[in-house]
């Protein structure tokens, strides 16, 4: 079936899509002539986003969520299937980043970041996908992790990394869970795109403590993929039901493919280590 076809006339839900990656593939899967439920902690902002994209003909509709909690993201798709009917594509592009060492950082900062980033994509998938298994034609589940899913580096990533390797692990499963029902998933991991998530603390609520240092300011990240191109290779992903999308800057790619291997030979030398001769522990 050709690709227009497939999604023209479905309905996709987008999490985090106020600004930056989510805005984009709002946009973009509305270009391809999907109804689409622009859905943000910052509610102003989804409805601005929806509101430019009902301009350009998209239907849309915007509404304010907190992923979090399990209860708004129930409201969030009763919503979205009263306006619309039935949701044929879910993208939980939510996630949120602190810096700190793994032995400087809070609990907060770790109770703040999985509740976002993976207890949040898990309420979504609980609240949309018994009625998209019970559905029928294309649909499908776009999870967005990180290329630090794969490579905690220097820049005391570690708690955020891990939050992103846990959405990694977890679209693995869950794709080869919905095969039998036709449903895909794709895993979206972004490299250095221009987005505001350096200033994702400005969502932070209090209950989860004191606020991390941002020692890269919060500015939009410089020297960065654009969030449109991001969304184009994501879509087209999607569409292919790639299992797995990167989206990183062209000048980034030789580098990042270089501490992936460094980590595989990490493995492969313990792969070949010699322990025939070592006592049982």
């Amino acid at each position: 079936m050709p690709t227009t076809t497939r999604v023209e006339g479905r309905t996709a839900v987008v999490t985090g899509a106020a600004s930056g990656i989510g805005a984009a593939l709002a946009a973009q899967l509305g270009a391809r002539g999907m109804a689409v439920v622009v859905a943000d902690i910052d509610g102003d902002g989804a409805q601005q986003v929806a509101d430019k994209l009902r301009a350009d003909g998209i239907r849309t509709l915007g509404v304010r969520v907190d992923v979090s909690d399990p209860e708004s993201v129930a409201t969030l798709a009763a919503a979205g299937y009263a306006e619309f009917g039935s949701i044929e594509l879910l993208c939980n592009n939510a996630g949120v980043l602190l810096f700190g060492s793994v032995a400087e950082s809070s609990m907060g900062d770790w109770k703040w970041l999985s509740s976002v980033n993976v207890e949040g994509m898990l309420n979504c998938l609980h609240a949309f996908l018994p009625r998209m298994r019970a559905s029928s034609g294309w649909r499908h589940v776009m999870n967005t992790a990180s290329t630090h899913a794969f490579l905690p580096d220097p820049g005391k990533t570690g708690l955020y990394s891990a939050t992103k390797h846990a959405i990694v692990g977890i679209s693995l499963g869950l794709r080869s869970e919905l095969a039998a029902d036709g449903i895909g998933v794709t895993i979206l991991c972004p490299g250095q795109a221009a987005t505001r998530i350096l200033d994702a603390q400005r969502n932070r609520p209090d209950s989860f403590g004191r606020h991390a240092d941002e020692p890269y300011g919060i500015g939009v990240i410089p020297m960065a993929i654009d969030s449109d191109a991001v969304a184009r290779t994501a879509v087209e992903g999607i569409l292919r039901d790639d299992p797995l999308v990167f989206a990183l800057p062209e000048y980034g790619r030789d580098q990042f493919r270089a501490q992936v291997e460094k980590q595989w030979r990490l493995a492969d030398n313990a792969l070949r280590a010699d322990i025939g001769d070592q006592p049982l522990p």
